[in-house]
């Protein structure tokens, strides 16, 4: 399966060491944001913010699976996360999964394409 993993920028670490455990048991990485380089501010960087941003919300729609790493911040992950419910929405997948403990920080989380889960593992248990 293809998956899409969003989270805030600073957990960038976090997010390649789920890549390497999903890649291990088998699974594809699309669109694999944690090797940008900070760009901010965008408006210094607009070539690549633009770049980016396409890559970016093509592969949360391309993915099967889109795991969002809920936290109590975050800005990009919400508008992937909306490509993502869209997408669902239109042609059935990602499936999208809302994981850690701040699952239920934005109404978002509810949507009926959205499940939540305490952590990756307990959504690999169900996939």
């Amino acid at each position: 399966m293809k998956f899409y993993i969003a989270a805030r920028f600073d957990k960038r670490d976090e997010v390649k060491e789920l890549h390497k455990v999903l890649i291990e048991t088998g699974h594809e990485i699309v669109g694999d944001w944690t090797g940008h380089q900070p760009i901010k501010p965008y408006d210094k960087n607009q070539d690549m913010a633009k770049e980016y941003s396409v890559d970016d919300i093509n592969s949360a729609k391309d993915a099967d699976v889109f795991i969002i790493l809920s936290d109590e911040a975050g800005t990009g992950m919400y508008v992937e996360l909306g490509a993502a419910i869209a997408s669902n929405l239109l042609i059935g997948k990602p499936k999208i999964y809302a994981v850690g403990e701040h699952n239920s920080r934005s109404m978002f989380y509810f949507h009926p394409s959205v499940e939540r889960f305490s952590s990756v593992e307990d959504v690999l248990s169900v996939i």
